[in-house]
């Protein structure tokens, strides 16, 4: 997975990445509440990608088994490494991906506090108020031009 810094605008001045974490790149470590991660894990169970990407992402950290495929979690089952993670949140959508679970797991990473922010408070993956945040929140026409 390439690697960017927390923060850093994407393609669009208001796609924002979160979590691409790299070997031999810093990151930010620390504790995080249980709200966080289960809010983190309820909106990675089926999350909404304006594309999709083909691929599979393994954990750079993970030196023998290049970490899990699955993480298991009050009885969730979050796939990890193909998807990406949209959070709208005050004018930007942090994308982030799914081995976002991972990283805050096993590794210790800890997300910007603006990002734990924006997943809590996050509207349900989905819903009618998840799709009004990302239209009201992304570039102009972002979902729908990735509908097409």
């Amino acid at each position: 997975m390439i690697h960017v810094p927390d923060l850093t605008p994407m393609e669009h001045p208001q796609l924002i990445a979160v979590g691409y974490l790299a070997q031999g790149e810093p990151f930010s470590r620390g504790p995080i509440g249980e709200l966080f991660v289960d809010a983190l894990l309820d909106l990675l169970l089926d999350p909404w990608q304006p594309s999709v990407a083909a691929g599979f992402h393994r954990c750079e950290f993970c030196r023998i088994s290049g970490g899990p495929q699955r993480l298991q979690y009050g009885g969730r089952s979050i796939p990890l490494g193909a998807s990406n993670l949209y959070v709208p949140h005050e004018g930007k959508i942090f994308v982030s991906p799914s081995l976002i679970a991972h990283y805050v797991d096993a590794h210790e990473y800890a997300p910007p506090e603006v990002f734990q922010e924006a997943v809590v408070r996050c509207p349900p993956m989905r819903s009618i108020e998840y799709l009004r945040a990302i239209l009201s929140n992304g570039p102009p026409g972002f979902a729908r031009r990735q509908a097409r």
